[in-house]
């Protein structure tokens, strides 16, 4: 991210917004708003512990809460994750589990981009027997413009044995609370 650039933008958009640059409101705005951004846009450094051990059953991080941003509109998304796996040789760190999802905010995206990411990112990661995750998002730019609402938008990414195996889907969403 080009911290200047940033800043550049944020004083553009307060002239816009005509108020005075000068008034100690806004005068550290735009150095506050491009530091708000690169701590955002910036996961922790993640060294994915991968540990090679034998273990048939389901692994699931529930309702890992992660804020985003939309691209269509730079207003802050609350993403609830649900991730879970059936390794095959290799288990990932628990911890990692949160991180992994993480990893996968470094600018705005799309909530349909995100869950793709990180089921894409479980499967390089250990090569599971499969991959399913859920993300629930409350996004800023519905509440607060145009349908004006507080629900929720789900998507889903389904890899392996949670898309060919129905009952292991099922497994999942009973896990997580979507289906009884």
């Amino acid at each position: 991210m080009k911290d200047a650039l940033v800043r550049q933008g944020v004083a553009l958009m307060l002239r816009g917004f005509e108020v005075d640059p000068a008034d100690s409101n806004y005068k550290d705005t735009p150095r506050r708003v491009a530091k708000l951004y690169r701590e955002l846009f910036t996961p922790a450094h993640n060294n994915m512990a991968v540990f090679p051990e034998k273990h048939d059953n389901m692994i699931l991080l529930r309702g890992h809460s992660v804020v985003g941003v939309c691209p269509h509109h730079l207003l802050p998304v609350q993403f609830k994750v649900w991730l879970g796996y059936i390794p095959d040789h290799n288990v990932l760190g628990l911890s990692k589990l949160g991180r992994i999802i993480e990893d996968q905010l470094t600018g705005p995206v799309l909530q349909e981009t995100l869950t793709e990411r990180i089921a894409s990112a479980m499967m390089q990661a250990v090569s599971p027997r499969g991959v399913a995750v859920v993300v629930s998002g409350s996004h800023g730019c519905m509440q607060l413009r145009g349908l004006r609402t507080q629900a929720d938008i789900v998507t889903s990414s389904m890899r392996g044995v949670f898309l060919l195996n129905p009952p292991a889907r099922e497994e999942f969403l009973r896990l997580i609370g979507r289906i009884e």
